[in-house]
């Protein structure tokens, strides 16, 4: 779950990191008086959950109450990043001398929290990565023991910092790491992480990323649909099924996530297009019927594929699910189906009994058939299998 930057920084200010003065508002006359209370001078910063709406012209800097008042009505209420803009952050603008690069994340292979830095702050870290690599600072922390302060002053010195500079970066980045555990975050990251003509460093902006699956211990965040990229994806999250829309017109149903990029992989690879990832395996196998309703509702599903292959996830269950919504539901799109796994016979049973359908006897075939009937381009069978 993405915090918008205003809720990042207001956990940054309980865990005692410096952040610039500022308030979120949503009118433009709020951002008037926000501005007065800062002293007229004020970077005005829209609440998007995207990246670069810097570039995309979601902050503008106002010199004062009035400017800042007609830059925040110019703002509202337009679309950024498929996002239409109804908060603004309003702050004190800063006097930068030097910008750094400061996140921790999640790195895979250690299984540990890793903390990424760069001298190089202000830009987009990927671009750093690509372009001066060597210049990335990158230092596991093990994750029983914690971060400790020699490797934040470590990482200080790689830096380049000096003097007090050393010492307040050193508890910035203590008091990043208490965020990223406090909140189980995925990502925590400081870009810029400012220092000022006075020697002051302050995070100019904060994004946190909370993992989705321990928001029941973080209460306080409630992901409303404003936090999904469409209303079809929140609906799904309500019945715990993991649903991205995509731009063709085959609608894919299938038991986990690694079998729904294999077929996805299918489906492309014989000339067709799907119109969605949406897997429903593990515990949530029994809500297929969500599953089915969830892509008959995507109108620009032409074909109904459905790809199971589970072991606790119970072909026979499933099948149950998929047959009831197609009673209710009555589709007017053909449905194409493999499905293997626990009470596979029984699950062929239900389809053709109660639903019609006649499944295929492995995957390959029925995505070919899917594609075939969206009106895709097939090119042949690479396993020469057939139903």
């Amino acid at each position: 779950m993405k915090l918008y930057e205003y809720e990042g920084k207001g956990l940054f200010r309980e865990k005692g990191l410096p952040v610039p003065r500022g308030m979120m508002v949503t009118s433009a006359e709020a951002a008037a008086e926000a501005a007065t209370q800062l002293g007229g001078e004020v970077v005005i910063k829209s609440q998007i959950l995207q990246g670069g709406r810097g570039k995309a012209g979601g902050i503008k800097f106002a010199t004062s109450p009035e400017e800042a008042r007609e830059k925040a009505a110019a703002i509202l209420g337009t679309t950024l990043k498929a996002e239409t803009v109804s908060k603004l952050l309003i702050e004190e603008r800063l006097a930068i001398a030097r910008e750094l690069y400061l996140s921790i994340t999640i790195d895979p292979v250690q299984a540990s929290p890793l903390i990424m830095a760069s001298a190089t702050g202000g830009m987009d870290i990927e671009e750093v990565a690509r372009e001066t690599p060597e210049g990335i600072i990158k230092e596991t922390i093990p994750i029983f023991r914690g971060l400790m302060p020699f490797q934040a002053r470590r990482i200080a010195f790689l830096l380049g910092l000096t003097g007090k500079e050393v010492n307040a970066f050193a508890a910035i980045l203590l008091k990043l790491y208490q965020v990223f555990r406090s909140y189980d975050a995925e990502l925590v990251e400081i870009n810029p992480l400012v220092i000022t003509n006075e020697g002051k460093m302050l995070a100019a902006d904060a994004k946190v990323n909370i993992y989705d699956g321990a928001l029941f211990r973080q209460k306080e965040f409630v992901k409303g649909p404003e936090r999904y990229d469409n209303e079809r994806e929140y609906q799904a999250a309500q019945y715990g099924l993991g649903y991205v829309k995509l731009d063709g017109n085959i609608g894919v149903l299938c038991t986990g996530a690694g079998l729904t990029m294999t077929v996805l992989d299918l489906i492309k690879y014989y000339g067709g297009q799907p119109a969605n990832f949406l897997e429903f395996g593990g515990a949530t196998y029994k809500n297929s019927y969500y599953a089915m309703q969830l892509v008959l509702e995507d109108p620009d599903v032409k074909v109904i594929l459905i790809n199971t292959f589970g072991l606790v996830a119970r072909a026979d269950v499933i099948s149950q699910g998929l047959a009831q919504a197609i009673k209710e539901l009555k589709p007017r799109q053909p449905i194409v189906a493999s499905i293997r796994g626990t009470g596979e016979e029984e699950a062929r049973r239900i389809l053709k009994e109660e639903a019609g359908i006649e499944p295929y006897a492995n995957v390959e075939a029925a995505v070919q058939a899917a594609v075939k009937l969206a009106g895709g381009q097939s090119h042949g069978d690479p396993l020469g299998q057939g139903n």
